[in-house]
């Protein structure tokens, strides 16, 4: 199967994934801020952000490793040694889950608010099943087959949508939140991990360990741990703690988690086809190295397309859906929802470059740029919270994703010689600009609902509009979005497939030389 036929089935899937994750994660977070005001929504963030932050760093070392040596494997066709790297990380994964769930109940026990308490250590028991769980999804990602982790993020949506409805109607309070995220994450392990494991231990047992793996990955992991350690300071919202330390407002924590939540929606297409894209790139390192920077510049292409007139759009609305989705009580966040789709845009180009990176075991790299970055973001963030609270926050994190995407996309085109469509880019960037103002002038008079409607009605005109008048898109580009099309029913394929064969380039024929 070719690279742009694996990464359009893996794209799909993935979207069935995160699509239903997110309209869960719309109704739910809605439903609890609501619930619980800014005040108490800021709280349970905190000790959530905590906990999240103890399992991301136990989640990505050893699961980083599965994936990238799994991959390795079975791209060179040797699954016997790639079957041993699952089973033997697995186990070393299960027991750090325990010892990081130990000490954040701990933790729990000894900070948190006694009203919170139960919620806190439902929340810290959800770390165990969420971390062991990493590995058969990574190595579900190896096998470059994404389907395979669709049934148990499903499952677990709708687990969490229901227990947090339950606790909506029954007033369960903080303590339905905990044992909402407890039940998920739960779910999410079952239907996940017994299939995998069924799958990968049927597979042949003969290997042969090449000399030095085992070195190779244990300083894999402990540099994706690093990695991971700074990617939460630039990536996963720490400027939480910097809230909660030097703002004494703790709605402002709630302020900023709505503004970065929805950042996360915006980044929703980008999330999807990067995912699909980085299992690829993965696969591609033992598959032929030669076709990297082709890969590369095609996956630039697609996050230029999907991103950036969705962000730019996103800064007119932004204000108006705050108030119709969240009401007046989180007015004091339109400032930071207005500004975060712009300053969360370039976390859409992170994971193609982060993972050719990774790949090709040049995360020395990635550490360094992180670094910088979360310099940048502490500084940033120190000197504006005070003042402004979560809008300092906000901009300090853009300035750090600005930061640290900007030097690992320039370290990868001098490496791998990747050649970016720079003019694609400053042409889509000036029709979203053109089609973000046309919403803010007419949304900015009109009442929430109105204005999100015509609003976003007009820009989307103005955007399909010069979109087809400039013909943005080139002929291999119908090609391969017509791959996602074919996958989708007939009734919405046929219908995208007519939208963008009308702004496509036309070829030009070719010139037949004549005597005059």
């Amino acid at each position: 199967m070719s690279n742009t036929r694996t990464i359009a089935k893996n794209t799909g899937w993935y979207s069935v994934e995160n699509i239903v994750s997110a309209v869960v994660t719309v109704i739910t977070s809605i439903a609890i801020a609501r619930t619980l005001g800014p005040t108490k929504t800021g709280y349970i963030i905190y000790v959530g952000y905590v906990a999240s932050v103890v399992g991301n760093l136990g989640s990505f070392g050893i699961p980083a490793a599965t994936r990238k040596y799994m991959a390795e494997f079975i791209g060179m066709g040797d699954k016997g040694t790639a079957r041993l790297i699952f089973f033997r990380t697995l186990a070393l994964q299960a027991g750090l889950a325990s010892l990081a769930t130990l000490a954040i109940i701990v933790w729990v026990f000894q900070d948190a608010n006694a009203q919170f308490r139960l919620a806190a250590v439902l929340i810290a028991l959800s770390i165990w099943p969420s971390m062991v769980n990493y590995v058969p999804a990574q190595a579900n990602g190896a096998t470059e087959n994404l389907a395979t982790n669709v049934p148990g993020s499903i499952v677990s949506a709708f687990v969490y949508l229901f227990t947090i409805l339950a606790t909506v109607i029954f007033h369960w309070g903080v303590t339905g939140i905990g044992a909402a995220l407890f039940l998920m994450r739960s779910a999410d392990f079952l239907v996940r991990f017994f299939p995998t494991m069924r799958r990968i231990a049927a597979w042949n047992t003969t290997h042969v360990l090449p000399n030095g793996l085992r070195k190779r990955m244990v300083g894999y992991a402990w540099q994706s741990v690093a990695t991971m350690l700074l990617a939460l300071i630039v990536w996963e919202r720490c400027e939480v703690l910097l809230l909660k330390s030097l703002c004494a407002d703790i709605r402002q924590v709630a302020f900023y988690s709505i503004a970065f939540t929805f950042g996360n929606y915006l980044l929703l297409s980008s999330t999807i086809f990067g995912a699909a894209a980085s299992t690829t790139i993965f696969v591609q390192l033992g598959r032929d190295k030669s076709r990297m920077p082709q890969l590369m510049a095609s996956s630039f292409r697609y996050l230029v397309l999907t991103s950036i007139p969705l962000h730019f759009i996103a800064v007119a609305l932004a204000a108006p859906a705050l108030l119709l989705l969240y009401g007046t009580r989180y007015a004091g966040a339109a400032m930071v929802v207005t500004i975060a789709p712009l300053l969360c845009m370039p976390k859409a180009f992170l994971a193609p470059i982060q993972s050719l990176l990774q790949s090709a075991e040049r995360q020395s790299y990635v550490i360094l740029a992180t670094v910088l970055a979360g310099i940048v973001d502490i500084g940033v963030a120190w000197t504006l919270i005070p003042v402004h609270g979560a809008v300092g926050a906000c901009i300090g994190s853009g300035a750090a994703q600005i930061t640290a995407v900007g030097i690992m996309w320039a370290i990868g085109i001098y490496l791998y010689k990747v050649q970016l469509p720079w003019v694609f880019l400053a042409k889509v960037a000036s029709i979203s600009t053109l089609a973000a103002l046309s919403a803010h002038f007419i949304a900015v008079g009109l009442a929430p609902l109105w204005g999100i409607m015509f609003g976003g009605s007009a820009s989307l005109v103005i955007l399909f509009g010069l979109f087809y008048l400039l013909r943005v898109l080139e002929p291999e580009d119908q090609a391969r979005f017509n791959l996602l099309t074919r996958s989708m029913p007939k009734s919405i394929g046929r219908p995208v497939e007519n939208v963008i064969s009308l702004m496509v380039r036309p070829r030009l024929a070719a010139v037949t030389p004549t005597n005059v």
